[in-house]
């Protein structure tokens, strides 16, 4: 089963970690690598979880739409498959090659799975 914030880091749901880590330095403020509204994101009940920037072009139109957190277990894959920045389909694979597939139903905001099997 998907559980929302299992690949990210327990100091990105606390706050921990060193307390600069907000700082930025002046040359990059008026020059920014990246723009953080560009990030991909997804609610779970009242929470917003900011995932950061898509990394992959995973449909091949020339637009990163995904990216992909590994951990213990696997690895996650979350996409936006229509631009919008919110995440609608996410493929888990297990360590053991088993996977499974959910993509976000807009009307009911709940996720529906649309593929399950293990990869050979």
């Amino acid at each position: 089963m998907i559980e929302i914030g299992d690949a990210f880091d327990q100091d990105d749901e606390t706050g921990g970690g060193d307390p600069d880590d907000h700082l930025v330095h002046p040359a990059m403020a008026t020059h920014p690598a990246h723009d953080p509204h560009d990030n991909l994101w997804m609610a779970d009940g009242d929470r917003i979880w900011d995932l950061g920037p898509a990394e992959t072009d995973t449909d091949a139109d020339g637009v990163a739409d995904s990216l992909t957190r590994i951990g213990p277990d696997g690895m996650t894959v979350y996409t936006d498959s229509d631009h919008d920045g919110q995440i609608d389909a996410i493929t888990e694979v297990d360590a053991d090659g088993g996977y499974e597939s959910r993509r976000l139903d807009t009307a009911t905001g709940e996720w529906v799975r649309t593929d399950i099997g293990r990869l050979r």
